[in-house]
């Protein structure tokens, strides 16, 4: 005879891991300070409130666009990372790392709509076109 474990009564011994699939990874009671390695940690900057992405001033459902590119801005950065900063912008691959919410990051405040990266997935740093400077040749 076999049970099926979504048929099972949390019980005290059991973890619930239905708030994980919501990339909501309770860390509650503490605040993320630092990482390790080449590991980083971005803020979504490329969609809206709704988690819809924003491309060209469209707005595109993120469930339409598995395998886009996205824009994020680091919070933190491991001691590892050689090729970017706390601040800078980066180009990476939507499906690739662990999005979170809900966290609290030291200096920052609650990230509602970030992801973890290695430093090697980057695409690269880009800056938002009114930071960038001009020059005509």
């Amino acid at each position: 005879m076999s049970a099926n474990i979504d048929q099972l009564v949390p019980t005290k011994s059991l973890i619930d891991l239905s708030t994980h699939s919501d990339n909501d990874f309770g860390l509650t009671d503490y605040n993320l300070c630092s990482l390790f390695d080449d590991l980083l940690l971005a803020e979504y900057a490329d969609e809206t409130l709704d988690g819809d992405i924003i491309r060209d001033g469209v707005i595109v459902p993120a469930n339409t666009i598995q395998r886009a590119w996205r824009v994020g801005r680091v919070i933190l950065a491991g001691t590892g990372c050689k090729n970017v900063n706390t601040g800078d912008h980066i180009i990476f691959p939507h499906d690739k790392g662990i999005p979170i919410s809900g966290i609290t990051i030291e200096g920052h405040g609650k990230l509602e709509h970030g992801i973890f990266l290695n430093e090697e997935r980057l695409f690269g740093v880009c800056k938002p076109k009114n930071e960038c400077s001009v020059t005509n040749t």
